[in-house]
C-alpha cells in the first residue's frame, strides 16, 4: 500500500511539474517583444489602414477591390 501511494505522489509531482513548465513558457512567448513591425498604409477607396501588403496593386483592401 505504501509504494501505491509514493506512485500517486511521485505522479502527481510530475503532473504538477508539467504545468507549471507550460505555463512558464506561454508567459515567456507573451513577454517577448515583436521583433519586426509591418509597414501599414491606408486602402486609396475607404481610407482603412492595413499592412502594406495586404493591399493589392491599384491601393485596394480586399473589400474595395
Amino acid at each position: 500500500m505504501n509504494i501505491l501511494r509514493l506512485l500517486l505522489l511521485v505522479a502527481a509531482a510530475w503532473l504538477i511539474w508539467r504545468i507549471v513548465r507550460q505555463v512558464r513558457g506561454q508567459l515567456e512567448q507573451r513577454r517577448k517583444p515583436a521583433d519586426e513591425f509591418e509597414p501599414m498604409a491606408r486602402c486609396v477607396q475607404c481610407g482603412t489602414f492595413l499592412p502594406a501588403r495586404s493591399l493589392d496593386a491599384a491601393g485596394k483592401c480586399g473589400r474595395c477591390g
